[in-house]
């Protein structure tokens, strides 16, 4: 697992690294922190379903072992790398590229942590 989150300049960078960023055919994207609605830890089996991410362009899935790529068509469009962790780090955002992101990152709770302290720093 070679993703990392890092938060800079207004905006949340997420780089999928090696097999990530192959399986995903994306290796970097910027979220700005104004677009962001939330984010947080679910179990990997308790992400709901968005709307119209049957529809997978790019990307690779293989029930239960990987979903990586892009899914569904704006604006619910959605961004997921995930391998099999018991825990995935969701981030909502709105009027963006992507609706939301799932990652299956290492520590998903210090990084929603981190992304929620700027979010509120930001509220006022």
């Amino acid at each position: 697992m070679s993703i990392s989150v890092t938060i800079d300049d207004g905006e949340v960078r997420i780089r999928l690294g090696g097999l990530d960023g192959l399986l995903a055919m994306k290796r970097e994207i910027a979220v700005p922190l104004n677009r962001i609605v939330s984010a947080s830890v679910m179990p990997r089996h308790s992400v709901p379903a968005g709307e119209g991410t049957w529809l997978r362009a790019p990307g690779t899935h293989l029930p239960g072992l990987v979903r990586h790529g892009s899914y569904g068509r704006e604006p619910h469009r959605e961004l997921w790398a995930v391998f099999r962790p018991d825990e995935v780090l969701v981030i909502e955002a709105d009027g963006w590229d992507y609706a939301r992101i799932v990652l299956g990152a290492a520590d998903p709770g210090r990084i929603a942590a981190g992304i929620n302290r700027h979010l509120g720093a930001n509220d006022g």
